[in-house]
């Protein structure tokens, strides 16, 4: 009998366990850079569009990831796997570079240093992603890709789930270093993890272990050979509407993870621990959702789910911005906000279902690595546009423009044909 255990070519729990630890990792520096950081920094008084600005210049690594696609197809180690070394050594550069922060001792005065570490932190967590999702297409069957995705945003749900609210009561209570210190740690735990787990029998657990490349192993392509073979599939009718959803989608949420945490502070009086708390409890009651949506997106497709939870996210902004009156109701102003985090990984996990399928097994890296860095350009540009409208329009109408963007988010959903083969669906 072949032992399944710690390989994930044989056994479907490795792959599921793997996936959600992995994007619980990339929930770290989410959970501090994205929800807790940007609530404290809006109660020291930094202005909204400084804290939008942070939060774009930030997250433009998450953008080019289709840079690292080519290099991932192209670079690799086969005696330790396809994608398994990149892997560990960018889950290695997120922990060295989230213990880094301990350099700043007061974000507020440290503000273009503190910038400047989280555009590295998000550097390597962006690469990271690329090779776990890469390792994820070439290993994984494609019944199973729904499950996956869920298991894999439930991980990172509650991974920055967990870091927010640790962490804003950390920043609050203890200061930046020691903060730096937890999120290096619990990075570090999963980086273990990585280091242990094989992607097939036979091959190397470290450099100068025994072992070699499994037969299934076949030799990276060329240069030419890639972009040649990515440029035959990513101009189709269906790949350019997939990039169209996923930059209006970016731009969706990066506008939303830019307006809610510092309206939260500035509008309706949360204190940064209880914005991180929010965010905690509502992110894992949504990790648990999207955990179950697997089955459901396997059944009903990515389109259907998707469209129905953008609808849903519509109406959510178009409510809050027509009830401006009801702002100074504490439990109105709760649910409100805990519906929002709640959509966000229901969202996610369905977004990149839709992508994956329609990627094809031979260029799975750097396909799916570019549709997420037009997503994460999207959130980019989602984020400086509301740092640019901050200062000149009102909150009602910072959320009646979130749900015009939702509205062209849907609009480009409905274009999408879903179904067949990703190989048939690229020919439509």
């Amino acid at each position: 009998m072949i032992n399944t255990g710690w390989f994930l070519s044989t056994s479907p729990k490795m792959r599921y366990s793997t996936g959600a630890l992995a994007y619980f990792a990339q929930g770290i520096p989410m959970g501090l850079l994205h929800i807790a950081l940007p609530a404290w920094l809006a109660v020291e008084g930094v202005a909204a569009s400084q804290i939008a600005t942070f939060l774009g210049i930030i997250m433009l690594p998450w953008a080019f990831k289709l840079i690292a696609g080519p290099l991932m197809d192209h670079f690799e180690y086969l005696p330790m796997g396809k994608k398994r070394p990149w892997v560990i050594g960018m889950q290695l550069g997120m922990v060295l570079s989230l213990l880094a922060l301990m350099w700043v001792d007061d974000p507020v005065q440290q503000f273009g240093l503190l910038t400047a570490l989280g555009f590295l932190i998000n550097t390597f967590t962006a690469a990271q992603d690329v090779a776990v999702d890469g390792m994820s297409i070439d290993l994984v069957p494609v019944e199973e890709e729904g499950r996956l995705n869920a298991f894999m945003s439930f991980g990172k749900s509650v991974g920055w789930a967990i870091t927010s609210a640790v962490t804003g009561s950390l920043l609050v209570i203890y200061g930046m270093k020691i903060t730096a210190i937890v999120c290096a740690v619990g990075a570090a735990a999963i980086f273990i993890f990585l280091v242990i787990v094989r992607e097939r029998h036979n091959e190397r657990l470290f450099p100068w272990s025994k072992g070699e490349a499994s037969p299934k192993n076949e030799e990276p392509p060329s240069f030419r050979q890639v972009f040649s073979d990515i440029n035959h599939v990513l101009w189709t009718r269906a790949s350019i509407i997939i990039m169209l959803i996923m930059f209006i989608d970016g731009l969706v949420g990066g506008y939303g993870r830019a307006l809610m945490p510092i309206a939260a502070i500035q509008v309706f009086n949360f204190t940064t621990p209880q914005w991180a708390d929010l965010n905690a409890v509502m992110g894992l009651a949504g990790a648990v959702i999207a955990l179950g949506l697997g089955p459901i997106i396997d059944r009903f497709g990515a389109k259907t789910i998707l469209g129905l939870t953008i609808f849903l996210t519509g109406i959510h902004a178009f409510t809050l911005a027509g009830t401006q009156e009801m702002w100074s109701n504490d439990s109105y102003v709760l649910v409100m906000m805990s519906l929002w985090i709640l959509l966000l990984p229901v969202i996610m996990v369905c977004a990149l279902a839709l992508a994956m399928s329609i990627c094809s097994a031979a260029e799975s890296a750097t396909q799916f690595a570019i549709y997420m860095s037009v997503s994460n350009l999207g959130a980019t540009a989602g984020s400086l546009f509301y740092g640019s409208v901050a200062d000149v329009t009102s909150w009602s109408q910072n959320y009646a423009l979130k749900g015009l963007l939702v509205f062209l988010l849907l609009l480009s959903i409905l274009m999408f044909r879903s179904h067949g083969h990703p190989e048939e669906v690229l020919e439509d």
